[in-house]
């Protein structure tokens, strides 16, 4: 069973660290079976409930940011409409580790919540023999929102 992140000191609310509990683990089964995963999401309703999200262009193998500005945009007017209080939209993604010059891959949940809190959390991982998938540190920034605007920051 993919191992949870259990680093809290960056999470500025326990909602968005109960998303973050869901969704990278999910990333993570999602290497261990398939070694790639498409973009996804969650959101946490106004009312508490947790629902997962995907994106869908009609096409076998859509670009990553075409799903992403999809969920997007829908994470944004759900937001307008006070219809979420939380949302998620986990990528597989190339950054750089704090201390490090080069870039590796890393699962990113990319993590907003109404109250004003906005972080992209990365959990760099290697791939190894036979599949095998090493995790580094998991590391946090803060973001720009993206689905959480107001109507002038919306474009």
């Amino acid at each position: 069973m993919a191992e949870r992140a259990k680093h809290t000191d960056f999470m500025p609310h326990a909602e968005l660290e109960k998303l973050m509990n869901m969704m990278l683990p999910f990333g993570q089964q999602m290497l261990k079976k398939h070694g790639e995963f498409f973009p996804y999401g969650a959101v946490i309703t106004s009312k508490g409930e947790v629902v997962m999200k995907a994106a869908y262009d009609g096409t076998e193998q859509p670009p990553s940011e075409k799903l992403i500005e999809m969920m997007t945009q829908a994470f944004r007017g759900e937001a307008a409409a006070g219809k979420i209080r939380a949302a998620c939209i986990c990528s597989d993604v190339r950054t750089i580790q704090p201390g490090q010059t080069e870039k590796t891959d890393a699962i990113c949940a990319a993590l907003e919540h109404e109250c004003g809190d906005f972080v992209s959390v990365f959990l760099p991982y290697k791939k190894g023999w036979f599949g095998k998938i090493r995790y580094s540190d998991i590391f946090a920034v803060k973001r720009d929102p993206r689905f959480f605007v107001s109507g002038e920051n919306s474009s």
